[in-house]
């Protein structure tokens, strides 16, 4: 299950940088692709969430013996905004709001600090 979240994650950004470049190019309504994948990565939110969440509940006996709790949920939390962020980002881009760029910061911030803490925890990286 480890292998179809990191999957999912590496996924879910190489979409959400498609589908930023294809808004930022051209948002018109005529425009089918940015909504196709837009559409797309919404599953892979889904796919990110629901693995990480099977990959937390199993790894829950680990969790309790390396005393980390609180470091998985800040990372839950973390993966939970930066979806969050991701999706709000280009919501904002499709409306064509100014706010948009500087909630990609954000996101992008948010999105290395969450695999950062995933790589540095015990599960680590495989």
């Amino acid at each position: 299950m480890l292998h179809l979240h990191l999957t999912s994650i590496v996924l879910a950004i190489i979409l959400f940088v498609v589908v930023y470049v294809l808004y930022k190019k051209d948002s018109s309504p005529e425009n089918k692709l940015p909504k196709i994948l837009h559409m797309v990565l919404r599953l892979f939110y889904i796919l990110v969430i629901a693995s990480g969440l099977i990959v937390y509940i199993q790894n829950m006996d680990g969790i309790s013996n390396a005393g980390s709790h609180m470091e998985y949920g800040l990372k839950v939390l973390f993966g939970l905004f930066s979806v969050a962020l991701m999706e709000s980002t280009l919501v904002r881009l499709k409306k064509q709001s100014p706010a948009a760029n500087k909630i990609a910061i954000v996101a992008v911030v948010l999105i290395i600090i969450t695999v950062g803490l995933g790589t540095y925890l015990p599960l680590g990286v495989l």
